[in-house]
């Protein structure tokens, strides 16, 4: 483990790197410095070689062998040399410094591993006269060649040992923070970031320490603003969860049924309300088209669709849902577009609403209206026929005792019939309000009816300085209608409009065309046909608020001596064409009859139609 940290290895590559290094140098060297050294040798070799020459050149032309022995005495007194002799022509010894005795001998070639031997010979006129031999010994160059050697050695010795401890210094400098690095970095991975390294230079280690710090610094700053996210974000999951299960028990526990799409049409999530309502449950529909899941309902799919693609609410769609086991549920259906963040679209969400109980609740209501109805229509047809009734049986209580009085027989000639006359038009009246009505069907002008009807109360309309307004569209259309039975109801509304106005006060008829909205129901289930719209308005003193409810109402008026039933038989009239009629009314400030009438209404049985309109 030792040899592999970065302290070890940058020593030991020091170390082998100054070798590698000393010893080429050493080798160098020493090449150089023993090239020097036997050059040395060489050169006062030849140097005493051709002096000891140059001293025998006289003395072998005279032949004085006397002086020749001096000259190698001379050399071979120097110091490292073995021998010097002197040849003669004949390659003789001539003289000799070692070895006299063998003056007048051949000189042999054995030579000694540890003496090197110079030659020079002596030349006279260009003829080799002679020849000089000096053998110098090698063992001072060889004890210079080792010391040299061993200075080199001991220098390289010195080096490795210098330039270990600079490198072990410069390692423990280097290694040290790179192994702080090292244990701050391990430290980090462990999650230990509140780490620090003191930077003790400047240089590159010094930067790599403080951008340690900083890295640290930065991590830890970072964790903790990680941490902060996740606990916010742990924080947020949860609130999401408990919004989620809210929601879920929000949906869980609503009485009407919930449906939501994606945008390719498949059913997402059914709550439990709309699973009793449907007989599927949510698992088993979930992802398959609404088109098939509602394939007993196509309506459904159809509104849920359509809603897609328009990006459009439906609201209020009644229509009866066909269950998995056959059975039927009127139900109201509403749709709307689903969005999610940033108004993102991301489906559709249908509401699903059982009427059962409100149609067994309207179907009382209507009940409890008709048994109001028929108590109202009692109690005003006993109210209406009392009087009459009151004033026969006054008479006929008194007819015995005064049949013979003049005075009395010509009264009760005078109230009797009258009375029985009001009691058959009231009868007739309630006939007409519980029998079919004949109607006879043909082109009718509208503006024309209306004008018809004001002709009737010109007189009252003069009396009352009351202004008239006419407000008839130029291309309202002629319509399919009984034109007496509109007529009445004219009558009717006109005269009602002026008894509530006052002197001075104005009357408003409009005839035009009817908005989508107010198109009659009649029309709107045979394909959206328009119609047309009659409205009376008055400025009268309005009706009151708790009276609109009966205003349609038998025997229901508000003036002294009317029985109620011209707006009863009004609303019949107009239903009998397949229109409607309604008003809006403010007190002291008018009311408004609105009538909308279909362009061809389809007449009720037995009603005769006419090609020309009434005039």
């Amino acid at each position: 483990m030792i040899l592999r940290s970065l302290h070890a290895k940058f020593l030991g590559g020091t170390l082998l790197v100054l070798a590698l290094v000393m010893a080429a140098v050493l080798v160098v060297v020493e090449q150089r410095q023993r090239a020097a050294i036997v050059g040395e040798l060489q050169r006062r070799g030849e140097v005493l070689a051709r002096n000891l020459a140059a001293m025998s050149y006289g003395p072998l032309l005279l032949y004085n062998f006397t002086a020749l022995e001096q000259n190698v005495a001379r050399v071979g007194a120097e110091a490292d040399v073995v021998y010097a002799s002197v040849l003669d022509a004949d390659g003789k010894i001539a003289a000799h410094s070692r070895r006299p005795e063998r003056v007048g001998e051949a000189l042999g070639e054995r030579r000694h591993p540890s003496v090197s031997e110079f030659a020079v010979p002596v030349m006279v006129d260009g003829r080799q006269w002679g020849g000089v031999r000096i053998g110098l010994s090698r063992g001072r160059m060889d004890a210079e060649i080792l010391r040299t050697r061993l200075e080199l050695g001991a220098l390289t010795l010195v080096i490795l040992l210098l330039g270990g401890v600079a490198a072990a210094v410069m390692a423990r400098r280097i290694a040290g923070p790179v192994r702080a690095l090292a244990e701050g970095a391990a430290a980090i991975s462990r999650g230990e970031l509140a780490q620090r390294i003191e930077p003790a230079t400047a240089d590159e280690i010094g930067r790599l320490a403080a951008a340690f710090n900083h890295m640290a610094v930065q991590l830890f700053q970072q964790r903790t603003a990680l941490e902060e996210a996740h606990a916010e974000l742990t924080r947020q999951f949860e609130e999401l969860a408990d919004l989620k299960t809210y929601a879920d028990s929000i949906l869980a526990s609503m009485p009407n049924g919930i449906v939501t799409v994606d945008l390719d049409g498949r059913v997402v999530t059914l709550n439990p309300a709309a699973e009793l309502l449907t007989g599927y449950f949510r698992g088993e529909v979930a992802g398959r088209y609404c088109t098939e899941v509602f394939a007993h309902t196509p309506e459904l799919s159809d509104v849920l669709m359509d809603t897609l693609a328009s990006r459009a609410p439906i609201a209020n769609l009644t229509l009866t849902l066909r269950r998995r086991n056959g059975s039927t549920v009127p139900i109201e259906f509403s749709t709307t577009p689903l969005k999610g963040g940033e108004s993102k679209d991301l489906g559709v969400i249908g509401v699903f609403r059982d009427l059962t109980l409100v149609r067994r609740l309207e179907s009382d209501l209507r009940r409890s209206d008709q048994l109001a109805a028929l108590g109202t229509l009692a109690a005003g047809l006993a109210h209406e026929i009392k009087n009459p009734l009151t004033s026969l049986l006054t008479f006929s209580r008194h007819l015995d005792r005064r049949f013979d009085d003049p005075g009395f027989r010509q009264k009760f000639q005078s109230v009797v019939p009258r009375e029985l006359e009001r009691i058959n038009v009231i009868v007739e009246r309630l006939l007409e309000l519980a029998r079919p009505t004949r109607l006879a069907f043909g082109l009718v002008r509208l503006p024309e009816l209306l004008e018809r009807a004001l002709e009737l109360y010109t007189h009252q309309l003069d009396a009352k300085a009351i202004e008239v307004r006419r407000q008839y569209a130029r291309d309202v259309p002629p319509i399919q209608a009984d034109a007496e039975g509109l007529y009445r109801v004219f009558v009717n509304l006109v005269a009602n409009a002026l008894e509530a106005t006052g002197p001075r006060g104005r009357l408003t008829l409009r005839a035009g065309w009817a908005d989508a909205a107010d198109a009659p129901l009649a029309a709107r289930r045979r394909g959206g046909d328009r119609g047309v719209k009659v409205e009376i308005e008055d400025t009268g003193c309005g009706i009151a608020a708790s009276d609109r409810d009966r205003v349609f109402h038998p025997f229901y008026t508000t003036r002294e001596g009317g029985t109620g039933l011209g707006l009863a038989l009004a609303h019949k009239i107009v239903e009998d064409h397949g229109g409607s009629i309604g008003f809006r009314s403010a007190e002291g400030r008018g009311t408004t009859f609105t009538i909308v009438l279909p362009l061809v209404a389809e007449p009720p049985a037995g009603a005769d139609r006419r090609e020309e309109p009434r005039r």
